[in-house]
């Protein structure tokens, strides 16, 4: 292999590693976040290994055809020095804003979307019914007017000695 492919790998194997990093960072987030149950942290645990493997694979198989060396390792784990070292605390904030710029959208969004269709439509719903409700109180008073009484209750038993 020549040594200008080598190197080509290596660049691509190290921008791999630090694509890990950062979807490490954003999988570390979401759980601090919410802070799954102990089984749903062990799965996703899972998930994101195997997605690893696979990036780390794919990204092996288009640089050098699958090849593994040691060079590739020592750029995949240089990558992933490199970045906790020099960048994961930048990212992570960004990560983090990302997400709280996220959040306000979608409750903005949400806003919108029940100040456009949801009230709206409790209106018309409500002007619907309301001729029922009226009827409903009207009714209401003339069958209180026409019913019986309960009966009373029944006296205590007396209570018997032993």
């Amino acid at each position: 292999m020549e040594f200008s492919t080598q190197v080509k790998t290596f660049w691509v194997i190290m921008a791999t590693g630090i694509i890990l990093g950062i979807l490490f960072d954003t999988y570390r987030i979401l759980r601090w976040r919410f802070r799954p149950p102990l089984l749903i942290t062990s799965v996703t645990d899972l998930i994101y290994c195997l997605l690893a493997a696979a990036i780390a694979f794919a990204a092996l198989l288009i640089s050098n055809w699958g090849e593994l060396r040691l060079y590739v390792v020592i750029a995949l784990f240089s990558g992933l020095f490199f970045y906790y070292r020099l960048a994961s605390r930048h990212v992570m904030k960004l990560i983090v804003s990302l997400f709280k710029l996220t959040a306000k959208f979608l409750h903005m969004a949400k806003k919108i979307v029940v100040f456009i269709f949801i009230r709206p439509l409790v209106v018309i719903i409500r002007m619907f019914f309301s001729p029922i409700k009226i009827m409903g109180r009207k009714y209401k008073c003339w069958y209180k007017r026409w019913r019986s009484p309960p009966p009373p209750p029944p006296p205590p038993e007396e209570i018997l000695p032993p």
